[in-house]
């Protein structure tokens, strides 16, 4: 019984920090709570069961990198995305603060992809350390393009500064980070892709939840132009990604990365 009221208030001390944080934030945080508040009240498809139901769909749909490229026709670059020296240089930085934002995610298939399509203007979600934002703006830069880019700030989030750090300084004139929830930095980010004429990628790497990729995958395909891609990390997490393909008959590619699973989707 005491364990259960202990429980009990802990987590209403949790709940009333959250709101404090989203309400200190401001209006454009406030669709967002309102959001994460809901999501308690509905089905929970973010289950360990969804999450194998996910995960066995990937390896039953996942072809090899090699197999990807021909398929689309990516050109496969000829060297790495990032220098060994680059990389040590950011990861000395990284190791000695106190973040774990995670890794580099697929940076060079992110690269090739830019490359091959010749991209002038993209749109990712979730920056974390840049690294995928970097391996974008080596193509975009040189091609007098584009890169919008969104993070939200999390509760107890330490070394926020370091969001978007990996960026070059040299690349920086071509990229603009929203640090701000999806539902707004999305909308933003695309509303201004399209003064520019349309967006060529979107890498979703951000609200991962089903809900939160239920909301974002119809508005990202929609956003592109006809040719552009969208690719979203983790699919493997829910069944968000399977039901949004299916359900629209979309041509898609599953690849696998590092023991997780890689979604792509070209707009034909």
């Amino acid at each position: 019984m005491f364990k259960n009221l202990y429980s009990y208030f802990f987590e209403a001390i949790s709940d009333l920090r959250t709101f404090l944080w989203f309400l200190l934030k401001g209006p454009k945080f406030y669709t967002t709570f309102l959001e994460y508040t809901l999501r308690k009240f509905r089905q929970n498809n973010d289950s360990e069961y969804h999450h194998q139901q996910a995960l066995d769909w990937c390896q039953n749909h996942k072809i090899e990198l090699g197999d990807l490229y021909d398929q689309l026709n990516i050109q496969k670059s000829s060297k790495p995305v990032f220098e060994k020296e680059f990389i040590d240089e950011k990861q000395e930085i990284i190791f000695s603060s106190n973040s774990d934002f995670g890794g580099m995610g697929h940076a060079q298939l992110l690269y090739d992809i830019s490359q091959s399509l010749d991209a002038k203007i993209c749109i990712e979600t979730g920056v974390a350390y840049g690294w995928s934002s970097e391996a974008m703006l080596r193509h975009l830069s040189i091609n007098n393009g584009y890169l919008y880019s969104i993070d939200m700030p999390m509760i107890g989030q330490a070394d926020y500064e370091l969001i978007g750090f990996v960026v070059s300084e040299k690349n920086q004139p071509h990229w603009k980070l929203f640090r701000e929830p999806d539902r707004n930095g999305l909308l933003k980010a695309i509303r201004l892709a399209n003064t520019r004429g349309g967006v060529d990628l979107v890498h979703y790497d951000s609200d991962k939840s089903y809900y939160g990729r239920s909301w974002s995958q119809p508005i990202i395909y929609k956003s592109l132009r006809k040719g552009g891609y969208f690719i979203s990390d983790d699919i493997e997490d829910n069944l968000a990604f399977k039901e949004f393909v299916e359900e629209n008959n979309y041509k898609f590619f599953v690849v696998e990365f590092q023991n997780k699973y890689v979604g792509i989707v070209p707009k034909l």
